[in-house]
């Protein structure tokens, strides 16, 4: 599941869950909006935090696209 559905299933706030996490609320604004990669302290927050019902794969999922690969698709190709 991903951390967006989580919150909506749970009528939880961004705000609200970083508080009860112990993070910024910046920190998870900037992770739904896909601004920011989840490092390990915060995936082990959000993991533990959602009762395991959002997994680090889930997290990390779709970030191994280079940048700007999503704007521009053949970028990627193009630097080979």
């Amino acid at each position: 599941m991903d951390l967006a559905a989580y919150l909506s299933e749970h009528d939880l706030k961004p705000a609200n869950f970083a508080a009860r996490i112990g993070v910024p609320a910046s920190t998870i604004t900037r992770i739904l909006r896909g601004e920011r990669d989840p490092r390990g302290a915060t995936i082990r927050k959000i993991v533990e935090g959602t009762g395991g019902l959002v997994t680090a794969a889930d997290l990390l999922r779709d970030r191994d696209a280079p940048s700007g690969a999503a704007m521009n698709p053949g970028a990627a190709g193009a630097a080979a």
